[in-house]
């Protein structure tokens, strides 16, 4: 079920990390607004008063710069960060990837039909059409969470191991050596 829950959730897993995660975060959120306002406006059970065109091609609107900059500016970010770190493609983007894009064929659908020419009898079909979108956004929503996810694990990774490449040294015993220590290994010089 959309809502704007797990959004809260994720911004709490990532914020501020990546400025090009809390825009598509942002955008998400828009997203979902505008789909729960169509979806509001027919469950009230007012039948007579379907949103307006207007209305309906703006949501399609926004479903295809969200669809658009997740493909074209996000996953390749991701996908890059995560090579960068490990220098391979890991295997579950290479599994979410694919599953993205079935899913924005399943949305495409439904731009195909309420992105321009509205007229009554698709109005008829957008309760039923917006009630199949739902948990198709939802499960968009789910992966990309999941890549979202995998983004923050390498982060920490990562942090983890500047943070022990920064560390002071330690001597033999593990402990870490002071400014007047010198290395154990040198002797002392010899008179000769």
């Amino acid at each position: 079920m959309l809502t704007l829950t797990r959004i809260n959730k994720i911004r709490l897993l990532v914020a501020g990390k990546h400025p090009w995660i809390d825009r598509m975060l942002d955008h998400r959120e828009s997203l979902i607004k505008k789909y729960m306002t169509l979806l509001d406006l027919k469950i009230r059970g007012v039948e007579d008063c379907p949103p307006s065109y207007t209305k309906v091609e703006d949501f399609c609107s926004e479903l295809m710069d969200y669809l658009s900059s997740g493909h074209f500016d996000i996953y390749p970010r991701i996908v890059t960060v995560m090579e960068n770190a490990t220098g391979r493609r890991l295997a579950i983007a290479q599994r979410i990837i694919p599953r993205i894009r079935h899913n924005t064929d399943q949305i495409l659908d439904f731009d195909d039909k309420y992105g321009e020419e509205l007229n009554e009898a698709k109005m008829k079909d957008l309760r039923e059409d917006l009630n199949r979108l739902g948990p198709i956004l939802d499960n968009r929503f789910t992966l990309e969470d999941r890549l979202m996810a995998i983004l923050q694990c390498i982060d920490d990774l990562i942090k983890d191991s500047a943070r022990q490449t920064v560390s002071r040294p330690k001597d033999l015993g593990g402990r870490p050596l002071g400014k007047d220590d010198q290395s154990k290994d040198e002797p002392a010089g010899k008179a000769g």
